[in-house]
């Protein structure tokens, strides 16, 4: 323990000397101490000194600098990979009925020596392996080395043992996250790595949506292993009945084929298709030779109409960007040429329009007094008197017929929807638009997504700003120009992805119309078995407030008639369901709420489907396990090997105890002794003075 001090040490002999002087003067031989003997007065003296010296010490600042050092001894992770893989081996016996036992003696040597701690893997760590059950649907052993770094970066880990047999479907390679542990690894390689007769399905690439009465594909991939000679027929099924087959005839030992399914989209809604390959003679396993998807069938897609003054690279761009969503269908044309009704377009953008009392200014009229959701884009062309007269939430004034080159940026705190922070960034790498030159004027309520910059000045002025209009949406963008930020985009990020995705949120926030229901129900509509089923809900009141006083039940059944109850908890201003994981298949839902003392309800379905990773692959990879082990100090071990495990450990020279210096400072002034030693001090100096008749 060592005494520091933050003002200069030679001021301690100044309260030395101070401390001394009060002393002598109280204790000098006066009318007052004429009574004591020199001997008692002497005393009295060193009291009343040790006491002010200590006390003026304080005024220094005193600190104790302390040091503990600790021991801590070496700390062993095993892990035992917990998936489905495992047991689907010619050794799947071994590795259920005598491997765990194996695997806790191997715990118990090590325990001898080291602190052990054990932990089960499959998508996710878990801690202990008391429920080994090789029933995981997914292996990420990437997780595995996060997980370990997470609970355990600043501990003295000796070392990592892993018995898996190497497959892993989700996640990084798990030799690039290992590196960050800094502790030898060694691995227990369990499985076979033989190439056994296998007949799968490998892939399946199919979109989430089509709509009715249209084509949609689906390309199916299968693999064949020690298959020569054989043909199968792959085939899709819907509701029971084929709807697409071919067949494969396999001429070497190993194929992999891939196949163009096209399909009719017959029915809307969430459709479920079954892609199958027959089975061949003495297949390791026929669990994946089937595999499930889904296909949202919508009606309709939403129309989206542009009408333009005259033709522009504007409305190019932005008709390219719309149409790169599926969800919309998006038709352009002059606004002399339209015959078309409006009433049937989700939004209608005008480019260049108003134009004094043109067919495009009765349009944009008439879409304003109907409730259609309007996005105008200003050009040189646009009559800014005209444009002003709409009552739209925006005017320019003091408009000579010039324009501005105007850059842009992202309004922070922008609330409607998300825009990631590439695109962000992006904003501002584009060129500007030409915005005519004016007094841009908004009404407050106006909110703009992309906020006008002048050089490297950023202003509150609108490049691309929304408003409502007698509860209509309405938005504009004030210069032309747009069709640079497309090829811009392209050049800076090398695809349109960026572009395409800012137009087409701002168009799906234009489009959708408000939903004004008291009772809405947040559902998903289809799921792998290992996702949980998470329901929201939203009650509303008459005044259209957020409330959550009724009781919310929904009541979930399968095809077997099998009932599910549950009830909404409240989560702050709304209701959440975690209805957890449930088996496969299909199911209905019905939720069902009391408002104002009527009744709501809502319905829909959903689907969960099997997971079907761990049957990919029947191959064990020990080529991984070793590389792994290697390249992090270690080795690799077969399960007849893990009782050299012990010697191996303490040979690596990682596993022994650390020894931490923690150093610690703290003001002397809080040390209970050092106050309870100055009031002995002066308690005893005032009971001597006391008693021999001193004041």
């Amino acid at each position: 323990m060592d005494i520091l001090f933050e003002q200069p040490n030679w001021l301690i002999a100044v309260c030395l000397l101070l401390a001394a002087l009060f002393a002598v003067f109280l204790y000098r031989k006066d009318r007052l101490n004429r009574h004591l003997s020199i001997g008692t007065r002497a005393f009295l003296g060193i009291l009343r000194f040790v006491a002010l010296f200590l006390l003026s010490l304080f005024l220094l600042h005193p600190l104790v600098r302390t040091i503990n050092r600790e021991v801590e001894e070496p700390l062993v992770v095993v892990v035992q990979d917990n998936s489905e893989s495992l047991v689907m081996a010619k050794d799947s016996a071994f590795v259920k009925n005598e491997w765990p036992a194996q695997l806790d003696d191997l715990i118990s040597q090590i325990g001898d020596k080291y602190k052990v701690r054990p932990y089960t893997f499959g998508s996710t760590l878990r801690e202990g392996i008391d429920s080994i059950s090789f029933t995981e649907k997914s292996t990420d052993i990437s997780k595995l080395f996060d997980g370990i770094y997470n609970r355990y970066s600043n501990r003295n880990i000796g070392a990592v043992i892993i018995a898996s047999d190497g497959i892993y479907n989700e996640g990084a390679d798990p030799r690039y996250q290992s590196r960050k542990l800094d502790a030898p690894v060694f691995t227990i390689a369990l499985g076979d790595t033989s190439v056994k007769r296998d007949m799968r399905i490998a892939e399946v690439a199919n979109n989430r949506l089509a709509y009715l009465g249209n084509q949609f594909p689906i390309e199916i991939t299968t693999e064949g292993k020690k298959a020569a000679g054989e043909t199968v027929r792959i085939s899709v099924s819907h509701k029971g009945n084929q709807v697409w087959s071919e067949s494969l005839t396999i001429t070497d030992d190993y194929v992999l084929d891939t196949r163009r399914a096209v399909l009719e989209a017959k029915e809307a809604g969430l459709q479920r298709y079954v892609i199958t390959v027959s089975t061949i003679d003495n297949e390791v396993t026929t669990a994946n030779n089937r595999w499930e998807v889904f296909i949202d069938v919508l009606e309709t897609r939403q129309k989206i109409l542009i009408l333009a003054e005259a033709p522009h690279p504007d409305v190019a761009a932005l008709r390219s960007a719309i149409s790169s969503n599926l969800n919309y269908e998006v038709e352009s044309v002059i606004a002399e040429n339209y015959e078309g009704d409006l009433e049937d377009e989700s939004l209608v953008i005008f480019h260049g329009i108003p134009v004094s009392n043109n067919t495009g200014t009765k349009m944009l009229l008439k879409a304003l007094k109907e409730g259609i959701p309007s996005l105008v884009v200003l050009t040189q062309q646009t009559n800014m008197n005209a444009f002003n007269n709409l009552k739209m939430g925006y005017a320019l004034k003091a408009y000579n017929g010039t324009s501005n080159d105007v850059g842009g940026t992202f309004a922070k705190g922008f609330p409607y929807f998300q825009v990631d922070d590439e695109t962000q960034a992006l904003i501002r790498e584009l060129p500007p638009l030409a915005v005519p030159f004016g007094d841009l004027q908004s009404v407050e309520g106006s909110v703009n997504m992309i906020s006008q910059r002048v050089g490297n000045i950023e202003t509150d002025l609108p490049l691309i700003s929304f408003n409502q209009v007698n509860g209509t949406k309405v938005g504009v963008i004030t210069g032309e120009g747009i069709w640079r930020w497309r090829m811009v985009s392209y050049l800076k990020r090398d695809s349109h992805e960026a572009f395409d995705g800012l137009i087409s949120s701002v168009v799906q926030y234009m489009a959708n119309r408000e939903d004004r229901r008291q009772f809405r129900i947040d559902a998903p509509r289809d799921l792998l078995e290992n996702e949980r089923m998470v329901f929201n809900a939203e009650v509303y009141n008459d005044s259209y407030e957020a409330i959550t006083d009724p009781e919310v039940a929904l009541t979930l059944t399968s095809v077997d008639g099998s009932n599910y109850d549950f009830a909404f908890g409240r989560n702050g201003d709304f209701y959440r369901l975690d209805a957890g994981l449930l088996p496969v298949g299909d199911y209905n839902w019905e939720a069902s709420t009391i408002i104002g003392g009527r009744n709501y309800s809502e319905r829909g379905s959903l689907s969960i489907a099997p997971v079907q990773l761990e049957m990919a692959t029947t191959t064990a990879d020990h080529k991984l396990l070793y590389q792994l082990a290697i390249d992090n100090g270690g080795d690799m071990v077969y399960p007849d090997q893990v009782a050299q495990l012990a010697t191996m450990i303490e040979e690596s020279g990682n596993a022994v105890a650390v020894s931490y210096e923690r150093k610690k400072l703290s003001d002397l002034i809080n040390l209970p002794w050092i106050l309870g030693l100055i009031l002995l001090l002066l308690s005893l100096e005032w009971l001597l003075r006391k008693r021999s008749g001193s004041y």
